[in-house]
């Protein structure tokens, strides 16, 4: 609830950013970010650390905030949505929009009603969802998983396409009649790497009516109770080789992996690791300054399909191979 006894902060409207995991929600988030539009925009993660940011762009940070010099600022939402949000909004300089970035095992509509309480959208009104749709690999999801993605894109006011430069004109029209049949009332960007026009994003004025988030025509709630995670960490540096190997080797119930990366290569330098059924990118960050290098890499999965046993053996493996290897050679 809003404290009455605090001054009434200004109404700062908010945007959703749905998706399922891998579609590149965060390509998107960074596209926003480092921007050269003129707007003050606060961008809410759930996973700080994925976020990768030019040092040249960065302001300041205190804690989990960043200030950007182009006056975006990105929070983590550790401390949860409504507190998060509030705590933004009552800034000495408050934003002119408030970006959040759910989970890609998240129900928006569950978002979308943290957002239903009157006194809340006094200041923070809803103004859309935005679902990021991977056109090569999300309409080729099966059960609950396929049942989450079409539960996030019914909830789009503008469904971004993304990777279209994976896809032929087939799969391309194939993802276009999926949205179209699912959100027949959203708009469809086609964009690469996440770089979607934020005019076309910001300020659409939701289509989603909060009253009518349960009306009982949207498809059935699945519980991130389906998926689960694992988290592998270790301060030792991780080769190339090794890394490509464990990827490679991954079980198809292993949808996402993510995370920063300690890399014998780049050991001076934080580097972030995005990967998909198959598909991976490795970014390089920021140095590591003061900060002691690690790896830190999350892998999401079906319920039962995250063995954390056989993942932190093929890392001991592979790693003590490559490391003998290149001993003996």
């Amino acid at each position: 609830m809003v404290d009455e006894t605090s001054p009434n902060p200004p109404r700062v409207p908010v945007t959703i950013i749905t998706g399922f995991l891998g579609a590149g929600k965060t390509s998107l988030l960074n596209h926003i970010l480092s921007g050269d539009h003129g707007r003050r925009i606060a961008v809410l993660v759930n996973d700080f650390g994925s976020v990768n940011i030019d040092a040249d762009l960065v302001k300041n940070r205190s804690g989990e905030v960043l200030s950007l010099e182009n006056g975006c600022i990105c929070c983590s939402l550790s401390d949860g949505l409504l507190v998060t949000a509030l705590r933004v909004i009552r800034q000495e300089e408050p934003p002119e929009h408030i970006v959040i970035e759910t989970s890609g095992v998240a129900d928006p509509y569950e978002v979308a009603r943290t957002f239903s309480d009157s006194e809340l959208q006094a200041f923070a009104p809803l103004d859309g969802i935005i679902t990021v749709v991977d056109c090569e690999l999300t309409p080729g999801l099966e059960g609950d998983m396929l049942e989450l993605a079409k539960r996030q894109i019914s909830a789009a006011d503008v469904a971004v396409l993304n990777k279209v430069d994976l896809v032929d004109a087939d799969g391309l029209q194939r993802a276009h009649d999926w949205v179209e049949k699912l959100a027949p009332n959203s708009r469809s960007l086609e964009v690469t790497n996440g770089q979607a026009p934020l005019e076309l994003i910001l300020g659409v004025g939701g289509a989603c009516e909060l009253d009518s988030i349960d009306d009982g025509k949207r498809a059935p709630s699945h519980s991130a109770d389906s998926f689960e995670s694992f988290t592998w960490e270790s301060n030792e540096p991780v080769s190339m080789q090794t890394l490509n190997t464990v990827l490679g080797r991954l079980p198809k119930t292993i949808f996402r992996t993510k995370g920063f990366l300690f890399l014998s290569e780049k050991s001076d330098h934080r580097c972030i690791l995005q990967a998909t059924s198959g598909r991976a990118a490795i970014t390089v960050g920021q140095p590591w300054g003061d900060e002691a290098p690690k790896s830190r890499i999350v892998f999401i999965g079906s319920h039962g399909g995250v063995n954390s046993s056989e993942i932190s053996a093929l890392f001991q493996e592979h790693a003590t191979e490559h490391r003998t290897s290149s001993e003996t050679s």
